[in-house]
């Protein structure tokens, strides 16, 4: 029973809605007819239907005649002398076919082909209708794009039919067409009913009564009656199936089986305005709880209720009616009245086996020759606009008014009957507003009669009208009474009148003023005489239509989600939403947050909220009930709690077997709802606690039957042999766990020690268990004996959401990710976040033969939504205020409907284009695959992050594409920019692209593409820099509070730098002193005052390259620091590390305070910055070197002295002679980044010459790639350094001029050597090559890497020798 009842279980938590496959385009393959042959239209097939069999609405000669449409007919083709969509090519076929495909074809030789199509079919020639999709949309076919070319079609399920029309809807140059059609001869199998007749099968003399997992029914019928039970089948135990005719609706009934707490009746509306006395095809396809109802084509798709996937029915099945309607899934009072034909209920032939006779079946009250379905079909008639008419002349005139018709419509208004009679007199019928029926009667004396119909048919869902449903109207006038009515609601008035009609009637509408009515008409009667529609004598016909009832059921499938309510006018349907939880055009968009934590991110409150979140947005799963706690900002992690109906501590009471006690707990959400939230969840807990009065909890009962007292079910639908606390798998609880134990010495649990008042718990942490479903207990006595206890379940409580985390970087404008084909029909929407810095990038693309769609960022600040259904192309954008590429994450939201597309980006507004009623019949077809990150070209592409991308309300896991290797051009994990590893040089800004990265060196004395390359100066002493500052631009008196000049000279003399006012009376310097180190002057106010490096025993004029640095602090920067350092030592002590690193040793600062008396220590109105030398000094006392990386602040004077062109400000002296130099230094780049290469796809063909396998051995190999690499490690070349000789034996540069005996460094060549990574190329050998390097380029100075490259080279020598192997 255990077992059974986690079954049960597991079977009602199951789905209640079909995956988000990709759409099934595949043909459904009738058994009557898999593929079909040629009919015998095309010349191919022998042209045996006779040109007479053919007709169009116009012809543009004999040449071009109708018969002349044959596919691959040599001579021309048939082409329309009228170009408009109203023409058609009609063929009668002969006899009835099962319809399968067709094929069309332009005129040869020419550039005249139809490129789109729809196709109507026809039993009698006179009604007529056209094939529509899956959805109930009138299908467009796309036609060819060549005159030449075959195009073929099949169609998804097959018609019946004698007549077919091709009617072009778009064309090239004119409409010109050759056409095929294929299928098989239908021999129709049908029986009659009266309204009273059954054929039944008994079903319980079979030896194996059905019981069925899978079922295939197959059936068509026609009627003109609203009500009448088709189908139905039952079973002793309770199962059923049934299918009846509700107020025109077909409704399917099906229960699989029913439990007191779940119940499996389930009811599903297949389609309406059936009741037309035309032939509708009904197909229901089953596989276990997943049912498919097609109903003349149109899908709707389903699962059923209960526990249960077997259809067992035993008992009998019924056709066409029942003895009494007083059973399960039957609502109707009435027998089916017409014909039913082509009857398959999975291996059962009903109609045909039946009519042969076969035992089993039997006929009650059948009708007169009951297999002839044959029986007069009224003709209808559609009015199609506002100003349509049917003009009756030559009518009898009387003093009788009788006139009578049937009419349906969807729409509220219009006229429905307009007469006017002898002097006065005059009728008037109309709908108005609100769907009533209207009429005003005037007498010839003008005496009036007026009133109101409304419908009080008790089984309809309004009292007006415009229900779609067929409606009589009826009315006599004489001269005693005026009497009106409306199906069973009549209206009438006695009175002595005075009336006389005219020959002329009005029917839905006038050609005077007056709205029309909008809809269909059928048994019109005039003077009790019928009016013959298709007799054109004596009428006027104006925008109708004869033979088919137009009007068009656009709320079947119902195109509203999440069971909102659809209602409909002629051209369109509108949805009520109103407690479905979902807003827009077709119930589509969530109303509520996806989470928590996006709830979250719009509130301030950081406490506890109740809400509803909707886990997949528009997705098939439904919102729920949560508290929400916590808020990131805050720095509280955000939680999700989810509640049950049973969280209060709970009393166990007398159940004393294992088992015996079971609780199931029912959630605010349903398990598919929870199981999304606890798998994006980073952690999930819940309480599960137990207090116990000698009541044991996990201990074994002995008996073998179960190896616990108690336990809990989760998500995994096992048995859960441990308790709050404890771990899975250690049959403990807590305290078990522990080094303390539990109490009474017990192994397991508190409670197993069979003692009062105690009790187990804590939290359930592992959340792939979780939640708790189910509760299991025993051992609690009887109800007497004092031994009982009390569980308390709290509520599921997750933290996180890994929705958002789901994030992927395109670095390549041609870098894609392809999806599945987007699902557009009947509604559908894409969800992601973006950041970029990108102006223009197409995000996502999908197309079909002649649609697309289309996402695009443009222009920096606006988001496209391009699609295009067959009507050319239509935009919906939105352009922001500010920017998009900012860098920061945007939200896009795009919905496509039927009736509306729709766009919203962050918390804008949304924008939207509503489509128009030719829209309405257009579907997006598209074919290929959703290319994410550019066109399906792979080009204009996407460059940037996305992030959390739903389909549809599916989380598509773009990153496991990367991780599984599935894409990986141009592609990374998260959102990973070029900036990221901080490429820019000395302080350079990264500015991001993703594909690229620019450094701003603005903010730097470096340039360069990575702010690498030094800007300085080689002076002369007689050179000079001279800046001459004005009101526009250079320092304020309050500048200059810090400054950096790197400088190279060996002379104890010159002005680094110095600024002075323009009187030459105060100024501010860096200067070399006579020492051979650095002071500070500031000559302001009345007083001089002066800094000095201290002496170090180093003379900084030594040729080595310094670094000095002056700042000011204080209040008035009356605090002066001074500092020198060592630019460009790379002694191994610092340098190892890293090759690019500056390497540096700063000498101490020095630091002094100007005198407390010193009133001003700031230079007010600085005129002049001067560099080298001044225009006072000596030209002999300049300074002579190199100057470089200076700073003033944040302003930097040798970039502005060479930029290009140079400001006027600056003066070169002598000009000419001073120019940029490097001081030295060579350019610091990054190196470059790995090639990548998109993959080819198909085999690789080697086009030049054949590749032969030489046989190599892996030693081989190592030995090659090792003189490879040899040969790679080569001397590149020459450079000229001033390092002091022998300088690894000192700390410093500096200190290695004092140890060299000269004082002067001897210029010395160093040798580069560029090295591969030979680790890469070659064998590696560990335990004979103890000694190894870093992998890849290295770079060694001084002696020990003269030392240990020439042990290394020795080693190399001897392993190549020995066995090829090199470390």
């Amino acid at each position: 029973m255990a077992l059974l009842h986690t079954i049960l279980f597991i079977l009602h938590l199951s789905p209640l809605f079909l995956a988000q496959n990709e759409r099934d385009r595949s043909p459904y393959r009738d058994s009557e007819c898999l593929l079909g042959s040629p009919v015998g239209i095309g010349v191919n097939s022998g042209s045996t239907i006779p040109d007479g069999n053919f007709e169009a609405s116009s012809e543009m000669s004999s040449v071009r005649s109708a018969h002349r449409g044959r596919l691959m007919e040599p001579s021309g083709a048939w082409t329309a002398k009228i170009q408009n969509s109203d023409q058609y090519l009609g063929i009668d076929l002969g006899r009835t076919f099962m319809i399968t495909r067709f094929a069309t074809q332009g005129r040869q030789g020419s550039d005249e082909f139809v490129t789109e199509f729809t196709f109507a079919f026809s039993d009698d020639r006179q009604t007529w209708r056209y094939y529509t999709n899956e959805w109930g949309n009138r299908m467009m076919f796309n036609g060819n794009s060549n005159a030449q070319q075959v195009e073929y079609k099949s169609l998804k399920y097959p018609i019946i039919a004698r007549y077919v029309r091709f009617h072009p809807e778009r064309w090239n140059m004119v409409i010109s067409l050759r056409v095929e059609v294929y299928g098989c001869p239908y021999e129709g199998e049908s029986v009659k009913f009266n309204g009273r007749g059954i054929l039944q099968y008994d079903l319980s003399n079979l030896q194996s009564p059905p019981s069925t997992k899978e079922d295939t029914i197959k059936l068509r019928f026609k009627t003109n009656e609203q009500n009448g039970v088709i189908l139905y089948a039952d079973g002793n135990q309770g199962d059923y199936l049934s299918l009846e005719l509700v107020r025109g609706a077909l409704v399917m009934h099906i229960d699989l089986g029913s439990t007191q707490e779940n119940r499996g009746a389930t009811e599903m509306v297949g389609g309406k305005l059936l009741d037309d006395s035309q032939w509708h095809d009904v197909l229901i396809r089953r596989n276990k709880t997943n049912v498919l109802l097609v109903v003349d084509r149109a899908e709707t798709h389903f699962k059923t209720n209960g526990l249960f996937y077997r259809l067992n029915v035993d008992k009998t099945i019924y056709l066409g009616g029942l003895r009494a309607f007083n059973v399960e899934g039957i609502t109707v009072k009435s027998n089916f009245t017409g014909c039913i034909g082509n009857v398959f209920f999975n291996s059962i032939r009903m109609v045909r086996d039946a009519r042969l006779g076969q035992s089993g079946f039997r006929m009650l009250n059948s009708a007169p020759d009951p297999w002839n379905c044959q029986f007069e079909v009224p003709i209808p008639i559609t009015f199609e606009r506002i100003d349509s008419y049917l003009k009756l002349t030559d009518q009898t005139a009387g003093e009788t008014l009788r006139v009578s018709f049937d009419f349906r419509t969807h729409n509220e208004g219009g006229i429905l009957l307009s007469h006017i009679m002898e002097e006065a007199g005059k009728i008037e019928v109309k709908m108005d507003e609100n769907g009533y029926v209207t009429y005003l009667f005037v007498s010839r004396t003008g005496q009036k009669i007026e009133d109101i119909i409304r419908n009080t048919a008790i089984e309809g869902m309004t009292t007006g009208f415009s229900d779609g449903l067929w409606h009589s109207f009826n009315l006599i006038a004489n001269s005693e009474k005026v009497s009106v009515g409306v199906d069973n609601n009549i209206k009438v008035s006695e009175r002595s009148i005075s009336i006389k009609t005219t020959q002329v009637y009005f029917l839905g509408g006038t050609d005077g003023i007056g709205i029309g009515f909008r809809g269909c008409m059928r048994s019109i009667s005039v003077a009790a005489t019928p009016v013959v529609l298709t007799e054109t004598g004596n009428k006027v016909f104006e925008g109708v239509t004869i033979g088919s009832c137009g009007l068009r059921d656009r709320c079947t499938p119902n195109p509203c989600e999440h069971n909102g309510i659809c209602t409909q006018d002629w051209n369109t349907f509108k949805c009520n939403c109103l407690h479905t939880g979902y807003s827009g055009e077709v119930c589509h968009i969530s109303s509520y947050h996806l989470s928590c934590e996006m709830f979250k991110m719009y509130t301030n409150d950081d406490g506890m909220q109740p809400t509803k979140i909707d886990p997949d947005g528009s997705g098939p799963l439904e919102p729920f009930d949560v508290i929400c706690n916590g808020k990131e900002e805050y720095g509280k992690p955000v939680e999700t709690h989810v509640g049950h109906d049973n969280e209060q501590l709970t009393l166990v009471n007398g159940y004393q077997l294992p088992n015996f006690y079971v609780k199931r707990l029912n959630y605010n959400g349903g398990h598919d709802e929870l199981t999304e939230i606890i798998e994006r969840a980073v952690s999930c807990r819940q309480d599960l606690e137990y207090k116990c009065n000698n009541s044991k909890l996990l201990a074994n009962p002995g008996d073998n039957t179960y190896p616990h007292y108690a336990w809990w079910v989760g998500r995994t639908f096992q048995p859960m042999y441990y308790w709050g606390g404890s771990a899975p798998g250690s049959s403990k609880c807590e305290c078990g766990l522990t080094e303390k134990g539990c109490d009474g010495g017990s192994p397991t649990c508190n409670c197993d020690s069979g003692a009062f008042n105690k009790g187990d718990g804590g939290q359930l942490v592992h959340k792939e268990y979780l939640p708790v479903y189910e509760v299991h207990f025993g051992d609690t006595g009887d109800v007497t004996d004092g031994r009982n206890g009390q569980y308390r379940v709290g509520k599921l409580i997750c933290t996180g959401d890994n929705l958002l985390d789901n994030v992927v970087t395109f670095r390549k404008a041609d870098a894609t990710i392809r999806l599945a084909t987007f699902e557009t029909e009947p509604s559908c929407d894409i969800w992601f976040q973006f950041k970029t810095t990108a102006i223009n990038g197409v995000i996502m693309h999908n197309t079909g033969d002649r649609d697309y769609v289309k996402i695009e960022l443009a222009n920096s600040n606006t988001i496209r939504f391009t699609y295009d259904s067959g009507n050319g192309a239509k935009v919906l954008k939105y352009r922001a205020s500010n920017t998009l590429n900012n860098n920061r994450w945007h939200t896009v939201h795009v919905e496509k409907n039927r009736i509306q597309a729709w766009l919203k980006v962050d918390e804008f507004p949304a924008v939207f284009i509503d489509e128009s009623d030719e829209e309405l019949t257009r579907t997006l077809d598209l074919t290929g695959n959703l290319v994410v990150g550019a066109t399906v070209e792979d080009k204009n592409g996407y460059v940037g992050c996305l992030r959390g991308l739903r389909i549809n309300g599916v989380l598509q896991d773009l990153r496991g594409f990367i991780r599984r290797k599935d894409f990986t051009y141009g592609l990374s994990e998260g959102c990973i920019g070029r900036c990221d590893s901080s490429p820019c040089f000395h302080g350079g800004t990264c500015i991001e692209g993703y594909s690229y990265y620019t450094c701003d060196c603005a903010y730097t004395p470096w340039r360069g593409w990575m702010c690498g390359r030094e800007v300085g100066v080689n002076l002369q002493k007689n050179y000079q820099i001279k800046y001459t500052f004005d009101e526009n631009q250079g320092l304020s008196a309050t500048d200059f509070m810090s400054m950096k000049v790197g400088f190279t000279t060996k002379l104890k003399q010159g002005i680094l730098m110095q600024l002075r006012d323009e009187n030459n009376i105060e100024y501010i310097s860096l200067e070399m002193n006579n020492n051979g180190g650095i002071k500070f002057v500031v000559n302001v106010g009345f007083d001089r005052w002066e800094i000095n490096t201290p002496n170090h025993g180093i003379h900084y004029t030594n040729g080595q390259q310094h670094i000095a640095k002056m700042w000011r602090t204080g209040e008035r920067g009356e605090e002066v620091h001074l500092q020198v350092e060592i630019e460009g030592w790379r002694g191994e002590r610092h340098c190892l590390k890293d090759l690019i690193s500056t390497c540096v040793d700063n000498y101490p600062e020095h630091f002094e305070t100007m005198a407390a008396s010193r009133s001003d220590s700031i230079l007010d109105k600085p005129k002049y910055l001067f560099v080298g030398n001044n225009d006072t000094s000596n030209s002999q006392r300049g300074f002579e070197g190199c100057i470089f990386r200076m700073q003033i602040d944040n302003i930097f004077p040798l970039k502005r002295a060479f930029q290009d062109p140079k400001p006027s400000f600056v003066e070169l002296i002598p000009e000419g002679k001073v120019r940029e130099d490097m001081c030295g230094f060579e350019e610091v780049t990054q190196p470059p980044d790995p090639i990548e290469t998109r993959p080819l796809y198909g085999a690789r063909v080697n086009v030049t010459y054949p590749y032969e396998e030489t046989g190599l051995t892996d030693e081989e190999r190592g030995i090659i790639g090792a003189i490879i690499a040899f040969v790679y490690f080569r001397q590149k070349g020459d450079y000229v350094t001033k390092e002091a000789k022998d300088m690894g034996l000192a700390d410093n540069p500096d200190t290695a001029i004092v140890y060299n005996q000269t004082g002067v460094p001897d210029i010395q060549k160093r040798k580069e050597c560029f090295g591969m990574n030979l680790g890469t190329y070659v064998n590696v050998d560990k335990k004979q090559n103890p000694l190894r390097f870093r992998q890849g380029p290295w770079w060694l100075s001084g002696l020990r890497f003269r030392q240990e490259r020439e042990k290394y080279l020795r080693q190399t020598k001897t392993n190549l020798l020995n066995n090829g192997s090199v470390v």
